[in-house]
């Protein structure tokens, strides 16, 4: 008697492929693997088991089980980049609506203002100002102040838009003045500061780890 493999299977740690023969030894229950259709048995002097006979497979019939064991991965791959995707996509979607949370949440900590930065009477413009909470509440702080006490103030003042707002809302000459000068400050230091790192990145100049 000998076994005979239907389709790609594996016993007692081997793999064995279509038309392979299987050791008797390594298959515990033959029969029921036959009726499993995983492989034949044929019998020496009586050819294939069930009254088959002649030929133990056609060129035909092992074509047609190349090509089913074939469709049968094919289909198994596509299944699985299948599900990848539909993971994909899920990863995708969670990611996006982290994001939309995440940007409404900047929104909800910032307020857009309109001011008027020049009117000749009919003609205005205007500006828009995104500022943050805390910058609004800094620009109500100094406008509490008296002008003298709101000047000083406003040289310890980093935020342009806090100058901006100062300088737009607060009527007070001596607060306009000084969110002007702070602003004007504030725009040299960095005019200065873009101008040596620009010379640095021309002349290939790095001043770090330099003694001075």
């Amino acid at each position: 008697m000998r076994l005979i493999a239907n389709k790609p299977c594996s016993f007692g740690g081997k793999k064995f492929y279509i038309g392979n023969e299987i050791p008797e030894n390594l298959v515990a229950d033959a029969r029921l693997q036959e009726k499993m259709g995983v492989i034949t048995i044929v019998n020496d002097n009586m050819g294939v088991s069930g009254g088959q006979s002649g030929t133990l497979f056609t060129q035909e019939q092992v074509d047609k089980m190349l090509a089913e064991a074939i469709e049968e991965a094919v289909n198994n791959t596509i299944t699985e980049m299948k599900q990848k995707q539909k993971e994909l996509q899920e990863v995708l979607q969670q990611s996006a609506a982290e994001r939309k949370e995440v940007d409404s949440e900047i929104l909800m900590e910032t307020v857009m203002i309109d001011i008027v930065i020049d009117s000749d009477g009919e003609n205005e413009q205007h500006m828009t100002v995104w500022a943050k909470s805390e910058e609004i509440q800094q620009v109500f702080s100094i406008m509490q102040l008296n002008a003298d006490e709101g000047a000083k103030a406003i040289a310890d003042v980093k935020s342009e838009n806090v100058l901006i707002l100062l300088h737009a809302a607060d009527s007070r000459k001596t607060v306009k003045n000084a969110a002007k000068e702070q602003a004007d400050k504030l725009f040299s230091i960095k005019a200065a500061s873009s101008e040596s790192i620009s010379s640095n990145e021309a002349t290939g100049t790095n001043t770090e780890g330099v003694d001075t």
